[in-house]
């Protein structure tokens, strides 16, 4: 049997060279893959923040509302919402997770009628702090 002197096929430096080059592009397509997963873990915590902020605000406005008679006090409901407020965010929230519901400063005395609720939370795999914050008007503004 007599060897063609120019054969058919592939070489194998050609079939290694292949094999590196698929490589490298399925490590590159996992690497985006991996981000991917950690973009949007970190979107659905911003999300769940956002609608914990937006639950507390109606609770605020509306027990703000409710609070008609002379002897309520907002700041009263404001500590008894925040009470509430700080566990659902550790539960919600991984890591540390700080809290806080705050009159909006004002010049002389806050304003007992403008709220800021902030939600800060460190992510154990980011190496910053996210912070979701939401100011508001409790009571309705005639008009």
């Amino acid at each position: 049997m007599r060897l063609k002197a120019r054969s058919r096929g592939f070489t194998l430096v050609e079939v290694l060279i292949a094999l590196a080059v698929l490589s490298v592009g399925l490590l590159g397509s996992a690497v985006l893959l991996l981000d991917s997963l950690r973009i949007q873990s970190a979107s659905l915590r911003r999300v769940a923040a956002a609608n914990l902020l937006r639950a507390t605000a109606d609770r605020l406005r509306a027990d703000s509302i409710a609070c008609v008679a002379p002897d309520c006090d907002v700041a009263q409901v404001v500590a008894a919402e925040r009470a509430r407020f700080a566990p659902a965010a550790r539960a919600v929230l991984p890591g540390d997770c700080r809290a806080d519901i705050e009159f909006e400063p004002a010049i002389g005395p806050a304003a007992l009628d403008r709220f800021v609720i902030t939600l800060r939370w460190r992510d154990p795999r980011a190496d910053e702090d996210d912070t979701v914050t939401l100011q508001m008007l409790a009571a309705p503004v005639a008009g």
